[in-house]
């Protein structure tokens, strides 16, 4: 079906994403408050779960159905909403969206870090990297989350770098804010630690575990806030705990939070780690530096272009204990260096990577995708 001429006031958006996903819940309410329809069509995890505040939810159940009756069911689930604009948040390169996607829809894609080969030793099939490829060249407009990122869509096609434009996730500094009171932290005194990501070896917790081992070891006091999923990387965090009593003792385990309880946890702790192998952009270090909270960080993707060394955190190597240890050490060494770096990280969030402004930069391509296809079907007209 193809797409209607007529202006909708507001712009209807088809937003093609994950619906029980916090990402999704996020942008699609910011869209709304940017005064846009917005509509989530996706497949959700626990549908129980996916209260989302747009009118339609469907789920096509792509996974688990023939490529040609799930592309048909995206397509009727899409078109039932009769979009200005098809926003897709997840790049979702499957043949059955290739399939979905109506030519009179423009298409505007968000590329997360997992969406694309950002290392060239995993494996990307034939089919794979059709799809990927194909999605990004049908896109009008594609947005990525920091400049590496960009640089490995753009290497998918050499016409997609007019195309990219760089969105941050940004980060809300009023929901994520400073300790009313500042805590005043003596060498010596207990560090407290965060992580708030998973289990995933990704995202490094057992490395982190092995550095902490290391500060216990040397007579550190430590208290270690973990959130996040537990137990999906064969249990090898489990394991490294329950053979570690010690380390076990030190650790709040406060599994999966909603965005206000993960930002009262932020105000818990001296020092925010994120040492995974990879990142596009590092939405939580960006968070703990929005609630003033220094950043131990691995030197890789996007985090480069957010986490400044020795200015608003350290960067460390990924995959080095010893190395994450030295740096954690060193802000517990040093508790003034750590102030400093919270009230400069606090602000570097608030001057480049503010949530609002980026809402608005999605909500201006948005609309300049709707007008861009409107203005080209009149002059075919």
């Amino acid at each position: 079906m193809p797409m209607s001429t007529a202006r909708h006031e507001p712009l209807r958006i088809a937003m093609i994403a994950f619906p029980d996903n916090h990402h999704t819940r996020r942008w699609s309410r910011a869209l709304i408050a940017e005064g846009m329809d917005v509509h989530v069509v996706g497949v959700a995890a626990d549908e129980s779960q996916a209260t989302m505040p747009p009118k339609h939810l469907k789920n096509p159940h792509e996974l688990s159905i023939p490529v040609l009756t799930a592309a048909t069911r995206w397509y009727d689930a899409i078109a039932e909403i009769k979009p200005d604009v098809v926003y897709m948040q997840w790049l979702f390169a499957r043949p059955a969206m290739l399939l979905a996607l109506d030519p009179a829809w423009p298409l505007v894609t968000t590329v997360m870090g997992s969406d694309v080969r950002q290392d060239p030793t995993l494996p990307e099939s034939v089919l794979e990297r059709t799809c990927r490829t194909a999605l990004l060249l049908r896109s009008r407009t594609i947005t990525a989350v920091a400049q590496p990122l960009a640089d490995v869509v753009a290497g998918y096609h050499h016409d997609l770098r007019d195309h990219i434009e760089i969105v941050p996730f940004g980060v809300d500094t009023v929901t994520f804010r400073p300790r009313t009171v500042p805590r005043k932290r003596k060498a010596g005194d207990t560090l407290s630690v965060g992580h708030f990501k998973s289990d995933d070896a990704v995202y490094g917790r057992l490395d982190l575990l092995r550095a902490l081992t290391i500060l216990l070891s040397a007579g550190q006091k430590l208290a270690i806030h973990l959130a996040g999923r537990r137990d999906n990387d064969g249990g090898e965090v489990t394991a490294y705990l329950a053979a570690h009593p010690d380390l076990a003792a030190c650790v709040v385990d406060h599994g999966l939070l909603n965005v206000d309880a993960i930002a009262g946890v932020y105000r818990q702790i001296d020092v925010y780690v994120m040492n995974s192998v990879q990142e596009s952009f590092g939405v939580a270090a960006a968070e703990a530096m929005a609630s003033c909270v220094p950043v131990v960080a691995s030197d890789v993707g996007g985090v480069r272009a957010l986490v400044r060394s020795g200015d608003t955190g350290l960067l460390v190597k990924p995959g080095d204990p010893q190395a994450l240890a030295a740096a954690l050490a060193e802000f517990a060494q040093y508790p003034d260096l750590a102030t400093s770096c919270g009230l400069r990280g606090r602000a570097r969030v608030q001057s480049r990577f503010e949530w609002q402004g980026s809402v608005a930069r999605m909500a201006e391509l948005l609309r300049a995708a709707a007008a861009g296809h409107n203005k080209v079907a009149h002059l075919a007209a």
